[in-house]
Parts: C-alpha cells; structure tokens; sequence
C-alpha cells in the first residue's frame, strides 16, 4: 500500500512539475511577445517622427519614397507584432529549449567568469553561451549564470546587400538594446550594399577616420553583417595603417568564401543584358545606375572570393582578432521572402537562404580567424521586426570575446 501511494504522490507531483512548467513557459512566451509589441511600437513611433521632420525640412521626391517605404514597414511591423502577441495568449507551445536546464554544467559558467582553459571548441563554448543569453531573454524569471553584458568598445555596425530596401541597418535593433540597457555605444556607416568592395572600403576608412577625430579615445569593434563581411575585409586588408583604434572585426552570415547564388541559371539569364554592353541605350542607363548590380555579383562570387582570401589574409591586421557565424534553415523555417528566395536560387548545401553555411566560416588558412559555428536561422534574422532573439547573439558575441580576452 506504501508502495502504491508512493508511486501515486510522485506520478502527481510530476504532473504539477509539468504544469507548472507549461504555464510559465506560456507566461514568459505571452510577456516576451508583449515586450516585442511594445518595442516595436517605441521605436516606429520614434523612427516617423524623425523621418517627418527630415521631409518637413527638405521634401524632396527622394525623402518622400523613404517615409513612405519606412510608414509601409513600420504598420507591417507593428501588425506583425500584434499577431505575435495575440497568439501568444491562445498558443501553449513552449519555447524550444536548446538543452535540458535541469543539468547545468555550473563548472562551465564559473570558468568562464574566473577566465579559466573550458576544454571545448570555440563554437561549443560560444553555443553555450548563446543559448544561456537566448534562454534568460525569453524567460525573465530566468536567474541567468551570466552577468550583464558590458564593454568599453563602440560597435561599429557595417550592413550588407539589400540593406537600402528595409528602415535600419540588419542587427540594429540588437545595438539599440545594448545601448539602453548598457550604455554601449555603436555608431552606422552609410554603405551602399550594391556598391563593390573596393569603392565601400575606400567609404569605410572615411566615414571610420571621421568618427575616431570626433572621439579619439574609442576602440572599435567592427561588427558586420552579410556582404558588410566582405567590404570590412577589404577595408582591413588596404588600410592596415590606419587601425590602431580597432580591436576586432565579428562577421555575421557573410559569404567570406563566396556565394554562387548569382552563378544560377536564373540570375544567368537576366545578366544575358550584358551581352548588350556596347550598345547606346545600356551605356546610356549604365552610367547612371549598375544594372543588375554587376560589380556587386563579382565581389560575392566564390571565384573572386576564394581567391581573393587566399591571396590576400596575410595582409589582415595581425593585431586584430576576427570571428565568424552563419546561419542555416530549411525553407519552412524561413521568414517568407527567404522562402522565394531558395525556390529561386536552389542550392544542394546547407544554406540560410542565401548564402551557403560552408562560406560564411573562416578557413583553416586563416589562423588568426575564430569560427563560432553554425546557429539555426535565415539571412534575415537581423531585421528590426525580425522576431529572432537578435539581442543575445551580440550579447553572446561579447561574454565570449571577453572570456577570450579580446574585448575590455
């Protein structure tokens, strides 16, 4: 009978162990939602008020467009956000959990508080990190192992392709959260992703020598997204001279090995209107604007890039320390645009929708380069209505450069 009732008190017991999860789980998705809501809304509210006084004082046809695109974002972003909160509140799924929390390895926090060796790769460390940071920011009542993120450096946040189409810079929305919460400083150059390397390089030494008269006792820590990547390499490799201030560079989802996505029959079949190069009309609309972006393409093709590392890693700062992460996602996991996107350019590798995850990781050629491994993602997590946990892979990036030393 002792038996009986013993078996019953722990069959219970369980049960409540199991609802009492569901319904914080239930608890921390709905207030994340709602913290995500109101985000959005802040910042929109903020993001047209600046735009509105830009147009008010010069309304040219150029501003128009830009308010227009940002107040089409910005209602998509804020209805987006509505639909998240408001199935949050009927949905009972919990959050995926990377790892079982009940079997912490304590051990491994305290080292990298103390900075003591962790007998892992440099990924499986930065995975557990990331999945610390990601598993606190979506359950509040989370004590996490890992203090509030803190650094001396100014993000220095370099976009990628495609980056004009959208209201803020990919990662932004990250930066703008350790700002406030932190008081960390991060300050945008103006790219143009469509641009090639060597012209965004030549863009970046000015914008980036600029900032540092305006605050000469800053370090830098050069963060940059997709082809961001690839024109900061350039701009290291040509202006070693000038990076004293520069502690580092973190690519994230970049091509540094180049991406074929441009070498597909499709895109293939719409570069056939280079054939036409020497006629009136092409040279006509090619002085005015890049059809079709060729100089783009050939700064992300793999037969330029590979190379182009090959040759020229040595000249990268030695003094620096460079890191990169991509991503990966099947087609269903992809935000809708990324869905097009790998119904249009097919690829047989693993990818995040663009870019094939085998690139976007230093090779072993590179010794100074930290390869942090391969999250679950598409190339359009870092957008501002993106309801991927941007925060925590910058927040992630920091306690693990600091346990390395690198940042201050």
């Amino acid at each position: 009978m002792r038996d009986t009732d013993l078996f019953l008190n722990k069959y219970i017991e369980s049960k409540v162990l199991n609802l009492k999860s569901r319904f914080n789980a239930y608890n921390a998705r709905k207030n994340y939602s709602k913290t995500f809501l109101d985000s959005a809304k802040e910042l929109t509210k903020s993001d047209i008020r600046q735009r509105f006084l830009q147009a008010k004082e010069n309304l040219s046809p150029n501003d128009t467009l830009k308010l227009m695109r940002n107040l089409l974002n910005s209602s998509a972003w804020i209805s987006f956000s509505t639909a998240r909160y408001l199935h949050s509140l009927t949905n009972f799924k919990s959050f995926d959990n990377k790892f079982d929390y009940n079997f912490i390895n304590y051990r491994f926090f305290n080292d990298l508080k103390n900075k003591k060796e962790i007998n892992l790769e440099d990924d499986e460390i930065f995975k557990i990190i990331y999945n610390e940071v990601e598993y606190a920011k979506y359950h509040p009542n989370y004590i996490s192992n890992l203090e509030a993120p803190t650094t001396n450096a100014t993000i220095i946040l370099i976009p990628g392709v495609f980056n004009e189409l959208f209201s803020t810079p990919s990662f932004e929305r990250a930066c703008l959260h350790l700002k406030k919460n932190y008081g960390i400083k991060y300050f945008t150059p103006s790219i143009n992703g469509f641009d090639n390397c060597n012209k965004n390089a030549e863009s970046l030494k000015i914008q980036i020598n600029d900032y540092m008269k305006e605050h000469p006792n800053e370090k830098l820590w050069l963060v940059a997204f997709s082809k961001g990547g690839l024109d900061t390499l350039h701009y290291l490799s040509e202006y070693s001279e000038e990076q004293d201030s520069i502690l580092g560079l973190s690519t994230i989802a970049s091509p540094i090995l180049g991406s074929d996505s441009f070498n597909k029959k499709l895109i293939k079949t719409l570069n056939l209107i280079h054939n036409f190069s020497d006629s009136k009309l092409y040279k006509l609309i090619d002085s005015r604007r890049d059809i079709l972006a060729k100089e783009m393409q050939k700064s992300l093709s793999s037969t330029y890039r590979r190379p182009w590392l090959r040759n020229n890693h040595e000249k990268l700062n030695p003094n620096l320390f460079y890191t990169s992460i991509g991503f990966s996602s099947k087609w269903y996991d992809s935000h809708l645009w990324m869905m097009l996107m790998k119904l249009i350019i097919r690829s047989k590798n693993e990818n995040d929708g663009v870019v094939d995850t085998e690139s976007t990781l230093f090779p072993y050629y590179f010794q100074k380069g930290i390869s942090l491994g391969i999250l679950e993602g598409h190339h359009l997590v870092g957008r501002r209505s993106s309801f991927y946990c941007q925060e925590a892979l910058i927040e992630a990036h920091i306690h693990f450069l600091k346990y390395k030393g690198l940042l201050f």
